[in-house]
């Protein structure tokens, strides 16, 4: 099954290769009746027809873009209006081509037609007017459209999630992969190699000495409302312990554990509750629900030692693949956009419910920020830091005294923006980061003749990298 699942996971990365390959071969050599699309995002003109902007080059050459919040984007990626021979936009109530610069618009209304921030344009102002009068929004001109403008409409974060919903009908596919390590013993937040802990520890039976995991995943946005985001995710797991165990002092072996399977199946929504009219500040709501799809090992000793705790279930936390039961996640999410800067802020809590092993996971509180700069449209660059406190484990009543803890993460990440295609565009992400402190829960036990430590593994680094293709559905 393991070597099923691996070869799926390559053919589908592949095949995402190859479809990107193929078309960026085929853009090098355009032909002359070649469908027209969007530079900055994609997105085919002919589906955008009603606010499709057309800008004609010094060289007297032309190219369109989707929408008014993409033309202001190339006008600058250009240096200024000054380098064009004219900029023209379709008129809302019209559908005639006026000068972009002449043109009244309107932004923050319910109306999206194209891209974020939504910037329609009107040839007369008291059309305008009426406009923002039925629909919400405020009316302003190019020049403050175009001090306004951001290189991109908002930034993803890795570990943290945006507040900012994209608009009715965008939807994006991908796949992931993730990988985890942890290599160091913690007892609080003093951390020691897991060789020369057990060996200065005569009395110390076992401890974890190394977690290795991989993550591949298939992932999908969609968003049926312009104020709603639907968020799935798909995981596989590979996981792998290494054990060090001393059955007298000198004498250390080390026994390895390891499994594959399906993880437990993600579902969340984001739902907008408050934004400017700017499209600089969001405020989302996030919901989300795991489902048991993952494998949950409940095999274990039928008794408990009521003094060290032993004989709880006989498989790792580490190496459970699923919690045998629906967690909940709910929680509240902010952006904010200062031009080329993007700052997200989450605040979330998990609830693991015991499941009919008897056994449940301790809930998880989340605090995270983002900030993450732009410099042009195809390119992001960022930094990462969250914090999870995690309550103990259960056990048949008992709390699991090595579990749980507060671990905060640093992460780098970035995405680009490699090819338009396909009516949408596809992007490269990734992110590498470390734990950059631990608080973690262990337990001291005392048994006739000998004291030992039952701890947990942190340390170690993280990396993730996806491809992802992201598509909207024209609403007019």
């Amino acid at each position: 099954m393991k070597i099923i699942i691996n070869r799926l996971f390559i053919l589908i990365i592949w095949q995402f290769l190859l479809i990107s390959s193929q078309l960026y071969a085929e853009k090098k050599h355009e032909h002359t009746h070649e469908r027209e699309s969007c530079r900055v995002c994609g997105m085919w003109i002919d589906q955008y027809i009603k606010s499709a902007a057309i800008l004609v080059h010094k060289d007297g050459s032309k190219e369109y873009s989707c929408g008014v919040a993409c033309m202001l984007r190339i006008v600058e990626d250009e240096g200024g209006i000054d380098a064009f021979e004219s900029v023209q936009v379709h008129d809302w109530v019209s559908g005639k081509l006026i000068n972009a610069v002449d043109a009244t618009y309107v932004l923050g209304s319910n109306i999206i037609p194209d891209m974020v921030p939504n910037y329609i344009a009107f040839a007369n102002r008291s059309e305008a007017e009426a406009f923002v009068k039925k629909e919400g929004g405020v009316v302003i001109n190019f020049n403050i459209a175009f001090d306004d403008i951001s290189p991109v409409g908002t930034t993803a974060p890795f570990r943290i999630r945006t507040a900012v919903t994209p608009g009715k009908g965008n939807f994006s596919v991908g796949v992931m992969y993730g990988y985890t390590q942890r290599d160091n013993v913690f007892i609080g937040s003093n951390s020691m190699d897991p060789g020369n802990f057990i060996e200065g520890n005569a009395a110390q039976p076992r401890t974890p000495s190394e977690f290795i995991g991989h993550q591949q995943s298939l992932i999908m946005n969609y968003s049926p409302t312009n104020n709603l985001a639907l968020f799935l995710n798909i995981p596989w797991f590979e996981r792998a312990t290494e054990t060090l165990s001393q059955t007298s002092p000198g004498k250390i072996s080390e026994t390895r554990g390891e499994g594959n399977s399906l993880g437990d199946i993600a579902l969340e929504g984001r739902y907008n509750l408050w934004r400017t009219t700017h499209w600089d500040k969001f405020v989302s709501l996030l919901l989300g629900v795991t489902l048991p799809t993952g494998r949950f090992n409940g095999a274990r000793s039928p008794t408990i030692d009521p003094v060290s705790r032993t004989n709880l279930i006989s498989t790792s936390p580490a190496l459970q693949f699923g919690k045998d039961v629906p967690t909940f996640t709910g929680g509240l999410l902010y952006s904010q956009r200062w031009k080329k800067f993007w700052l997200h802020a989450s605040g979330l809590y998990n609830v693991n419910p015991e499941n009919d092993k008897d056994f449940a996971f301790g809930d998880v509180a989340t605090g995270g920020l983002a900030f993450h700069y732009t410099p042009n449209y195809d390119l992001m660059l960022g930094v990462e830091v969250d914090v999870n406190h995690a309550l103990k484990n259960e056990d048949r009543g008992y709390k699991v005294g090595n579990s749980g803890g507060t671990v905060t993460n640093l992460a780098f990440v970035g995405d680009w923006r490699f090819l338009n295609a396909l009516g949408g565009n596809f992007k490269l992400r990734g992110s590498i980061g470390l734990p950059i402190q631990h608080d973690l829960n262990s337990t001291h036990v005392v048994l006739p003749g000998r004291q030992f430590n039952q701890v947990q593994l942190g340390g170690g680094f993280f990396a993730n990298m996806a491809i992802q293709w992201t598509w909207r559905a024209a609403p007019y």
